[in-house]
């Protein structure tokens, strides 16, 4: 069945335990995952306050053993982990692509990140019939729940928290020199929800000098190399940190020597990264104010008491879906026996027509039909009576009562 691994921001205690562990789980799964002999097929998911593993397999209790094993050859003391089991795996699915266990509740990139892990596994080949019908099934109901609901309307990102943040922080942004160091998903949120803010300077810095281009023009700003990063800095009222890196990007020698040229204006900078892409020694730099992912929680906070109808009304959608789960899953076992017994059926079947056909011609049609019949019933029904009258004489009489029922004879004499 499934066994699925979490390492989340509310396993961790907040974003910053994240930071080291998630790059380290990443490798280490990327090195472990394909040799495990119980696992038949797996989906990797890592997302900026997630890593989780969801896996198919004959044995649950090896697969959890392995799990455990690998989280503490990383984080051998801690409890920064948990695993679910089938059910409970599928429904942590369903919330995970909903936005209900994301920090911002709702977060509308959620979905297309995990429809990212999931078609990266299938295109690796780490994906078989049962996590595609899963993952498939999961992005069927986030799109319900969208459908449905106003739990994704409005400022519910990453990124548009990180706006928020730096208005509660600033005041009105109108005017404000930004620098966005990145240019994928969560910066491009960030970049959305800056527009018709009537910023000043706007800069986008990034790996990928193409990408920057693209992200500035869409602000009216304009695109720096990383090489150029400390003079976008001295610069800039506002620094939002949302690149990809493993390590630090804007380190201390940066803002030092940034804030060395205006040593009177304040410089507030909000990194979004797992793990941080900021050195933990500038925010011990003067005039500084550096925050992270963290600081994001008062916020959630207020985004969950706004959104406590739309999270009841896709909890319910939850639930239903996973009820529609329970019942095809107790269906399986039936379908198993009918498709067993249409196959010793059409097996009899085979062999009477085989018979039947061999007398053709040196008997009478209506004899060779009535042989056919009879052979047939009598082929069918033989084992069937058989058990029925063992079961009887064993006082199990509930076989008895099932058959009465299979074959429908209430209400025959």
């Amino acid at each position: 069945m499934i066994v699925s691994m979490h390492v989340t921001h509310t396993s961790a205690g907040g974003t910053t335990g994240l930071n080291d562990v998630v790059p380290r789980l990443e490798e280490e799964a990327a090195k472990r995952l394909p040799g495990i002999q119980w696992i038949s097929e797996y989906v990797v998911v890592r997302t900026c306050n997630r890593f989780e593993i969801y896996a198919a397999t004959g044995s649950n209790l090896s697969v959890r053993e392995f799990f455990d094993s690998m989280i503490r050859t990383i984080v051998p003391s801690s409890n920064i982990s948990y695993t679910l089991d089938d059910r409970d795996s599928i429904k942590h699915l369903f919330r995970v692509v909903c936005g209900l266990d994301s920090l911002i509740v709702g977060e509308d990139q959620i979905q297309h990140q995990v429809r990212e892990s999931y078609m990266r596994a299938r295109e690796e080949g780490h994906v078989g019939s049962m996590l595609s019908h899963l993952f498939d099934k999961a992005m069927a109901v986030g799109k319900r729940v969208r459908t449905e609901t106003s739990l994704n309307k409005g400022a519910v990102s990453v990124g548009s928290a990180a706006v928020e943040l730096a208005e509660g922080r600033l005041g009105d942004l109108s005017g404000k020199s930004i620098t966005i160091l990145g240019a994928g998903d969560i910066a491009s949120v960030i970049a959305k929800n800056l527009m018709g803010k009537n910023l000043g300077t706007v800069v986008v810095s990034n790996r990928t000098y193409s990408r920057a281009i693209e992200l500035a023009s869409e602000l009216g700003g304009k695109a720096v190399s990383m090489a150029r990063m400390t003079d976008a800095v001295a610069d800039s009222d506002v620094v939002l940190v949302a690149t990809g890196a493993p390590h630090a990007v804007l380190k201390c020698s940066h803002v030092s020597e940034a804030m060395a040229r205006r040593p009177d204006r304040p410089l507030l900078v909000i990194d979004v990264s797992i793990p941080r892409n900021t050195e933990d020694s500038v925010s011990g730099i003067p005039n500084v104010d550096v925050e992270n992912m963290d600081s994001l929680q008062s916020i959630a906070m207020r985004n969950v008491e706004r959104r406590k109808s739309e999270i009841a009304a896709a909890e319910r959608i939850i639930t239903e879906e996973l009820a529609k789960i329970d019942s095809e899953q107790k269906e399986q076992y039936a379908n198993d026996v009918i498709r067993r017994i249409g196959i010793k059926l059409a097996g009899i079947r085979e062999h009477e027509l085989g018979t039947a056909r061999s007398r053709v011609g040196s008997a009478d049609m209506e004899e060779i039909l009535e042989d056919l019949s009879r052979a047939m019933v009598n082929k069918i029904t033989a084992e069937l009576y058989k058990n029925l009258r063992e079961a009887s004489r064993d006082g199990r009489m509930e076989t008895c009562g099932a058959a009465v029922e299979l074959f429908g004879l209430e209400d025959s004499e």
